[in-house]
């Protein structure tokens, strides 16, 4: 800021103090009139000389100490590349350099945040999209090589054992894409996310019917248990269905290469204010040194190298998106007794109304 740029911002002060100023030679000059004597021109001159240069000094050491700050500013705003450029303003020296320094500051700190929570969900996408393409290898190389197996065929049930593991793999394909499609859309949730109310029962049903394939493939027995009065919560149908076939799908995952895994109960339970959807297996079970690490992403522990397909973000989407539904989502298990995992939804609505 220049000098005359300076004095502009201070015309206000500047006017206001030779206004008081002539005010008081006024009265002075009255009050000398009352008792016969007035001010002569040469003390008139002398006294508007020596106001205007206390005015003058006392600018110049107010320019002086608000200069350094905004020359400083000016600078960054001329050469501003990146918010980095707010780290070369100068240090405050006034209250109202403290008060804009501060909310820069602030608002660097914020920005700061922000990038950072941008540049970890890209590299977590960017990891998944690289471990998901690599996994969706292999039941591609499976499938490739089964409909060579195809050509030598000569009996119909080895063409029906072929179809299977062709449907198997098929369905690993499926999952598969649904996790990504899941992935990407939960980066912009807000816009894809429409509360109603939804019935848990006909979700569970629904997710159940979804995986009766697998279910016969496996020889598992599902089994959907309502004890509450009323089973109806609010949520975003589209996403709390995404959520339970994820833990549906880790309940076939890993009971199917337990030895005694054979059922899974999809139970829904209620109280005056909350309702309980657990997902519940017989399967291996989790190692208690890995439970509290399974909502991490690419977490797949012990059990993971019994299940080669294991991608290790089930769970972590499922939380997620439960934390953005205003939803709890926790999980208790026993190994080689089995795993539950519980959604609680509280009877105030995910808008904050009374449901």
């Amino acid at each position: 800021m220049g000098i005359f740029a300076y004095l502009r911002s201070r015309v206000a002060l500047i006017i206001g103090h030779i206004l008081a100023s002539g005010l008081c030679i006024a009265v002075i000059q009255l009050d000398l009139f009352h008792t016969g004597r007035g001010l002569t021109p040469d003390s008139l001159v002398y006294l508007l000389i020596l106001n205007l240069t206390v005015l003058g000094v006392v600018l110049l050491i107010d320019y002086l100490v608000q200069y350094r700050f905004y020359r400083s500013a000016v600078e960054v705003e001329h050469d501003f590349t990146s918010a980095d450029s707010i780290l070369a303003l100068a240090l405050p020296r006034t209250p109202e350099q403290r008060i804009m320094y501060d909310l820069l500051q602030t608002f660097y700190g914020y920005h700061r945040e922000q990038v950072a929570k941008r540049d970890s969900r890209s590299a977590l996408h960017l990891d998944f999209v690289n471990r998901w393409a690599h996994a969706m290898k292999t039941p591609v190389s499976v499938i490739d090589l089964l409909c060579q197996q195809a050509r030598t065929i000569s009996t119909p049930e080895e063409l029906r054992g072929l179809l299977e593991s062709v449907e198997e793999e098929k369905d690993r394909l499926a999952h598969g894409l649904e996790m990504m499609l899941g992935m990407a859309r939960q980066e912009r949730f807000a816009m894809d996310l429409w509360p109603q109310q939804v019935d848990l029962a006909q979700v569970a049903r629904e997710v159940v019917n979804k995986h009766k394939k697998e279910f016969i493939r496996y020889g598992l027995y599902p089994k959907v248990e309502v004890l509450a009065e009323h089973c109806t919560v609010e949520t975003d149908y589209k996403w709390i269905s995404f959520v339970i076939d994820q833990l549906v799908t880790n309940g076939i995952k890993y009971t199917r290469v337990s030895p005694t895994g054979s059922k899974l109960v999809l139970r829904i339970e209620g109280s005056p204010k909350e309702i309980q959807l657990t997902v519940e297996d017989d399967g291996i079970g989790i190692p208690p040194h890995d439970l509290p690490r399974v909502f991490e992403p690419f977490f797949t522990g012990e059990n993971g190298r019994l299940v080669p397909e294991s991608t290790g973000m089930g769970l972590y989407l499922a939380r997620r998106i439960c934390e953005e539904l205003g939803h709890t989502l926790q999980v208790k298990s026993t190994p080689q007794r089995g795993t539950q995992v519980i959604i609680t939804f509280q009877t105030r609505a995910i808008t904050k109304q009374e449901v």
